[in-house]
Formats: structure tokens, C-alpha cells, sequence
């Protein structure tokens, strides 16, 4: 069954290079609709050392989550995240990428509440007029 997904990409080290790969990457196999600008955040929390990037992509996939999810932990290690640990959330991270929500209507999908402030912050200011219908 055809689905949309909202994905979340965050990036404090090195994000310049590491979120375009990210992007292209995950643009060699799925279908990216969209993508949003790119929100710099200050670092939150006393274990990170350097700027957040964050953007969101909206992608139309086939897929199963569970299948999107393995592709961005292949991803992820490619680029050099560590590997998955309790304590990873609190280091600093060349590229975390996050399925937010999955819905199989667009509209319903682009009205989801999101947790992370700064990625309601990105939302609210993405022009999506575009992939509307």
C-alpha cells in the first residue's frame, strides 16, 4: 500500500556535508515530495558541543516502516552514527534520521502533532503548497 511519511534528519557534526548525503542517499530509494529549508538550532542539553541542522522530508513509499527504518540505520552507519546504545541519544551525531509519523492520506499526514519543538517550528514554516492537492 502506497503511504506518505514525514522523516526528521538531524546533524551536528559536520552537517553540511553529512545532511545533503543523508538526502541524496535516501533520494536513491524513495520517492522525496518534498523537503523542508534546513532550521539551525543552538545545542540542547549539556552533552552536545555544536549547532543542531534539522530538516524534514516528506516521502511516498511502498515500503514498510520497518523496511524505511532499516534503510536509515544503513544510512546512519554509512556516515558514521555509532551504533545503537542507550547513551547515543546524548552524543553529538553526524546524521539522525527518524521516522515522525506515517499516514496514507497526505492531509492527514501534514497535520500530525509533533513532539520536538523545532520541528514544529519547521513545519509551521515549510510551503507545501506544492504537494498539496
Amino acid at each position: 500500500m502506497l503511504h506518505y511519511s514525514l522523516i526528521g534528519l538531524g546533524s551536528n557534526i559536520q552537517p553540511e556535508v553529512h545532511m545533503p548525503l543523508a538526502c541524496k542517499t535516501i533520494a536513491n530509494h524513495l520517492n522525496v515530495v518534498s523537503h523542508s529549508p534546513v532550521l539551525v538550532n543552538p545545542p540542547r542539553g549539556h552533552t552536545f558541543n555544536f549547532l543542531f541542522h534539522n530538516q524534514l522530508l516528506l516521502i511516498q513509499s511502498q515500503k514498510t516502516a520497518t523496511d524505511i527504518k532499516a534503510l536509515f540505520e544503513t544510512i546512519e552507519a554509512d556516515l558514521g552514527r555509532e551504533p545503537k546504545s542507550p547513551e547515543r541519544k546524548f552524543n553529538d551525531r553526524p546524521i539522525d534520521i527518524d521516522i515522525l509519523h506515517q499516514e496514507v492520506d497526505l492531509a492527514r499526514l501534514l497535520s500530525a502533532s509533533l513532539e520536538d519543538p523545532y520541528n514544529q517550528e519547521i513545519m509551521a514554516n515549510w510551503s507545501l503548497e506544492d504537494v498539496l492537492p
